[in-house]
C-alpha cells in the first residue's frame, strides 16, 4: 500500500521528468549543476551515517560486498552483453554501461528512505565509483572495442570530488556546526525531493527534442529500463539471500539504483544520442524501485 510520502516522492519525481520534456530550453539551464545535485544528496546521506559505520560495514561484509562490487562492476556486464549484442544491438552500449557503472550517490537516500541498511549502499557507493576509472574503460575495451579517451587522472579526480566533498562538509557541519547538521538532517527529505526535481529537470531538458521525435524509442528505453533494473537488483538479492533482510534489500538497492547520470556524460562522449536517452529514462525503474524494495523492508522490519 502506498504511503503519503511515497505519493508525494512519485509525483515529483516524475512531474519534474514531465516538466524537463515540456520545456527543455528552460530546463536544460539546470544541467551543468547535476554533479552538485548528486553530492547534495551524497551529503544528506553522510549526515545520517558516521565514518566509521561505513569502515565497520566493510569489515563486517569482508567476503560478500567485494563478490557484490565485482558483480556490479564486471560480472553482470559481461553476463549481459551477449543477450543486449543480439536482441537489441541499438541499445547494447547503454545496457553495458548502466550495467556496469557504480551505485549511484543517491542510492544511499533511497536506501534510507525504504529502511534498508544505509551503511551497505554508502559503502558500496564509496567502492564503486573510485574503482570506475579503473574498471569502465577496460569494460568497454573488451565488450564494446573502444578505448575511453578520457583523462584518466582527471576522471579519478572527478570521482573523488564527488565522494570526498560531500564526506568533508558532513564531517565539518558535524564538528563546527552541529546545529546546521541536525537541521539539514531532520529536513533531508523535502531538501532531497527539490535535488530529485531539479536532477531530473536538468537530465530530461536535454534529450527533449529526441524523445518527441522518436516516440517508439521512449516505450523501448522505459521497457528495457525495467527490465535491466530487475536484473540488477534481483542479483543483488540472490548474493544477499542468507544476510538479514534489511541487508538483502540494502544489496538489491545497491546494484539497481546506478549512476544514471554518469552514463548520460558516456552517451554525450560517444555520440550516441540513445545511449544518453536510455540511461535519463533509466530514472523511471529507478523511482518505481522503490516500491517493491520499500514492501520488503517493511515486511523484514515486522520479522525483525
Amino acid at each position: 500500500m502506498f504511503r503519503t510520502k511515497d505519493l508525494v516522492l512519485l509525483i515529483v519525481v516524475f512531474g519534474s521528468m514531465a516538466a524537463g520534456v515540456c520545456w527543455p530550453q528552460e530546463t536544460r539551464l539546470l544541467s551543468p549543476f547535476l554533479s552538485w545535485f548528486l553530492m547534495g544528496m551524497l551529503l544528506l546521506a553522510f549526515l545520517k551515517v558516521f565514518p566509521s559505520e561505513i569502515w565497520d560495514t566493510l569489515q563486517r561484509h569482508a567476503v560478500k560486498l567485494p563478490l557484490l562490487i565485482l558483480a556490479k562492476l564486471a560480472v553482470i556486464p559481461l553476463l549481459i552483453y551477449p543477450l543486449a549484442i543480439n536482441l537489441l544491438p541499438a541499445y547494447a552500449l547503454g545496457i553495458i554501461l548502466l550495467a556496469g557503472v557504480s551505485t549511484g550517490l543517491s542510492a544511499p537516500f533511497f536506501s534510507g528512505y525504504v529502511g534498508a541498511n544505509i551503511s551497505l549502499v554508502l559503502a558500496m557507493t564509496v567502492v564503486t565509483t573510485l574503482l570506475l576509472p579503473l574498471t569502465l574503460p577496460l569494460l568497454i575495451k573488451i565488450l564494446i572495442g573502444r578505448e575511453l579517451q578520457f583523462d584518466l587522472t582527471g576522471l579519478v579526480g572527478f570521482m573523488t570530488v564527488l565522494i570526498f566533498l560531500p564526506l568533508l562538509v558532513s564531517f565539518s557541519l558535524r564538528r563546527l556546526a552541529p546545529k546546521i547538521a541536525g537541521w539539514l538532517d531532520e529536513r533531508s527529505y523535502p531538501i532531497s525531493l527539490v535535488l530529485l526535481a531539479a536532477m531530473n529537470l536538468g537530465a530530461l531538458g536535454l534529450y527533449a527534442p529526441f524523445l518527441r521525435a522518436h516516440h517508439a524509442v521512449l516505450v523501448i528505453s522505459v521497457l528495457v529500463g525495467f527490465g535491466l533494473v530487475a536484473v540488477l537488483a534481483g542479483a543483488g538479492m540472490v548474493l544477499f539471500w542468507s544476510n538479514p533482510p534489511l541487508e538483502r534489500v540494502a544489496a538489491a538497492g545497491a546494484l539497481g539504483w546506478v549512476n544514471s547520470v554518469l552514463v548520460i556524460v558516456l552517451g554525450n562522449y560517444f555520440g550516441d544520442p540513445l545511449t544518453s536517452v536510455l540511461a535519463a529514462l533509466y530514472m523511471v525503474p529507478y523511482y518505481v524501485l522503490i516500491i517493491p524494495l520499500g514492501h520488503l523492508s517493511h515486511k523484514g522490519r515486522e520479522i525483525l
